[in-house]
């Protein structure tokens, strides 16, 4: 039952991220910036974007978890180091050169490494799911 509260806990903290990335990310429909402010809306946008994705994923995640929160052990040892890595990347990664055509843009990224991140967690989930084992031991 401790599980399940704090599994519930994160979820909530996940999705008020993932509201806040979204109002950041339509900064101009929510008021933040208008459809001149360039910078303003750069701002929003460099902060909303790794918000709404990578919250969006955790969100995601904590609901399967949710259903089977006797993986939580494990894939808490696979979260533990992917997250901060995400993390770091989300932070610091920027907008290609101009003329770099090798390099994705930000908003590519974030796709990419939330999705490889939910794939990798729902294999873990689904791995140490009960009717997982139950079929496996017949």
């Amino acid at each position: 039952m401790k599980i399940k509260k704090l599994i519930l806990s994160m979820l909530g903290t996940s999705l008020v991220g993932f509201g806040i990335g979204y109002v950041f990310t339509n900064s101009t429909i929510f008021g933040l910036c208008s459809h001149n402010q360039y910078s303003c809306r750069d701002f929003f946008n460099g902060t909303g974007d790794p918000f709404f994705y990578g919250m969006g994923a955790l969100a995601l995640v904590f609901l399967l978890l949710l259903a089977v929160p006797q993986a939580f052990p494990a894939w808490k040892k696979f979260a533990i180091w992917f997250v901060p890595i995400a993390a770091i990347l989300f932070a610091t990664y920027s907008d290609p050169a101009s003329g770099d055509f090798i390099s994705p843009y930000p908003e590519t990224v974030f796709k990419w490494v939330s999705a490889l991140y939910v794939l990798i967690s729902v294999i873990i989930i689904a791995m140490h799911s009960p009717a997982l084992h139950t079929r496996t031991k017949k």
